[in-house]
């Protein structure tokens, strides 16, 4: 028995055969879909920051010749997180702090006093956030001469270091104090234990002052919502391949069996 079977083709007058076409359109076809269907979503992310004094105007730690003796605790707003953009997976804070220590006489008799080797040692500026975050710097001042008027401070003298910064995760559970369409408030504490002081001098007493300058920064991780516009492309181009599949892919067979 043999058999021939016989393939009715024609496009745009280029003789073109249909399972080609048909082939063309499904590959066509496969590559909408992939379009379609979301991929992984690759983690994005946003951050803010807020500082709080500044080198020229730091905040006071503590300091006995100022009121009030302390600029502490200090309140900073950041932006929360837009659940539009997506969800979120995780927060990131980071406390940076440049401190300043200083060496710091008071004299306390009604008239002019000179002092000599006024020093603070080893002494501590500690700022604190929210959730364990926590900088802090020792420094020790070198010895520092002049004079301080009656019953009155003097500032004898100061030095200044950067302190490492400290990084935190927010747990999950804290997420929603984070997200929506306003400020977030968190605050920062700072102490300096007692340190050790020296100088001489006559109605003289020594001791020391801490400042403090820096900034805390919110890290939002999150995986982005799918930008529609994609999405409708993909489902565009997927009814345009169908449609073409439905007129490309009929196929004429004309067939005769000869005995």
């Amino acid at each position: 028995m043999k058999q021939k079977i016989e393939l009715n083709y024609q496009k745009n007058g280029n003789r073109m055969p249909s399972v080609v076409k048909a082939v063309d359109v499904l590959i066509f076809c496969c590559a909408a879909v992939l379009i379609v269907i979301p991929s992984p979503a690759q983690a994005a992310m946003e951050s803010f920051t807020q500082n709080y004094g500044s080198s020229g105007s730091p905040l006071v730690i503590s300091d006995a010749a100022v009121t009030p003796y302390t600029d502490f605790p200090e309140t900073l707003n950041l932006p929360q997180f837009n659940p539009s953009q997506g969800t979120l997976t995780e927060i990131i804070l980071t406390l940076s702090s440049t401190d300043i220590v200083g060496s710091e006489v008071y004299n306390y008799s009604s008239s002019t006093q000179s002092y000599t080797g006024a020093q603070a040692l080893n002494l501590t500026a500690i700022v604190a956030g929210p959730y364990g975050l926590q900088t802090s710097e020792t420094l020790s001042t070198p010895a520092f001469s002049g004079t301080v008027g009656p019953s009155s401070f003097a500032h004898a003298g100061s030095v200044s270091g950067v302190a490492a910064d400290s990084t935190v995760s927010v747990p999950t559970s804290s997420f929603s104090q984070f997200t929506g369409s306003g400020l977030v408030s968190l605050n920062l504490l700072a102490a300096i234990p007692v340190g050790a002081y020296s100088g001489s001098g006559q109605a003289t007493f020594f001791g020391g002052y801490a400042d403090s300058f820096g900034a805390l920064e919110v890290q939002y991780v999150y995986s982005p919502v799918p930008e529609p516009g994609t999405l409708w492309a993909g489902l565009a181009a997927v009814g345009f391949c169908l449609f073409r599949l439905t007129r490309s892919g009929r196929f004429s067979f004309a067939s005769s069996v000869m005995t």
